[in-house]
């Protein structure tokens, strides 16, 4: 693989070499095809180590899938390519797990899920390239409720911004991922609660100018239709930050690229 530092462009094939634009490295990227074939990849006995990781990353994929859907109320903080760092998320969590065998190994987030916190769904601006306040969150027993407070909280030089920003909103995000773990005898991966539909839900503070004055601001998020997790699965709590140039006659100028958000805790 290559990338472009010259004034030859192109966009697609040419021969055995493809092109294309990154739009997160801001790059030309250029690549040869070619590679072992299907049939050989699914046959040769030089290839069963890729067949397992092949395996193992469907697991991966039905995981990272149920976080990018439950936290579906930030979508319009997340930018990059959120799914490629979540997988490898789930990657290392599958390397902790020391009793199955490769191949089908379990993504149990419930006992491993520091990798998970701190993770910014923006690749553009890294939530603490952008916040630098101290949150706190707590939950409830049943863990059916999360509150996120910022206490005493002044705003002046808590944020760092390209453009100019004088209000801002916090959004409290809270979502369920389960285990993914190996059938073995349907042969495939699935979650340990089947059917489990992405559950999410999302909360977001009044609109706050940006000044010296201290703030107690509170945002609580629970969970619709009296909904409580059960075991052998974690409740995700996920903090965004949206920001305005000004408001007028009460409509916000909201900046570009809107603002930033991260998981800050899993419980």
């Amino acid at each position: 693989m290559a990338q472009s530092k010259g004034p030859i462009r192109f966009n697609g094939s040419l021969g055995d070499i493809r092109s294309y634009y990154d739009s997160d490295l801001k790059k030309w990227i250029y690549a040869t095809k070619g590679g072992a074939n299907k049939e050989l990849i699914k046959n040769s006995p030089a290839f069963a180590r890729t067949r397992e990781l092949n395996e193992e990353w469907k697991g991966n994929s039905i995981w990272a899938k149920i976080i990018r859907k439950g936290t579906d109320g930030l979508s319009q903080l997340k930018q990059g390519r959120n799914n490629c760092y979540l997988l490898m998320i789930a990657e290392k969590i599958q390397v902790m797990n020391h009793e199955d065998e490769r191949g089908n190994r379990r993504i149990e987030s419930s006992k491993f899920n520091y990798p998970l916190i701190g993770f910014s769904f923006s690749r553009k601006h890294p939530f603490n390239n952008v916040f630098f306040g101290e949150p706190e969150l707590s939950i409830t027993d049943d863990r059916s409720e999360v509150t996120l407070a910022l206490n005493n909280f002044i705003s002046k030089n808590k944020f760092s911004w390209p453009e100019h920003i004088g209000n801002y909103r916090i959004y409290l995000n809270i979502s369920v991922v389960p285990d993914v773990i190996w059938d073995e005898n349907r042969g495939i991966y699935e979650t340990v609660y089947t059917p489990f539909n992405p559950m999410g839900t999302t909360k977001v503070s009044e609109w706050m100018s940006i000044n010296t004055e201290p703030v107690d601001i509170s945002v609580i998020a629970k969970f619709p239709f009296d909904f409580k997790p059960k075991e052998k699965s974690i409740v995700i709590a996920t903090m965004g930050i949206e920001f305005a140039s000004a408001i007028e006659y009460g409509c916000p100028y909201v900046v570009k690229d809107r603002g930033t958000t991260a998981i800050l805790g899993c419980f």
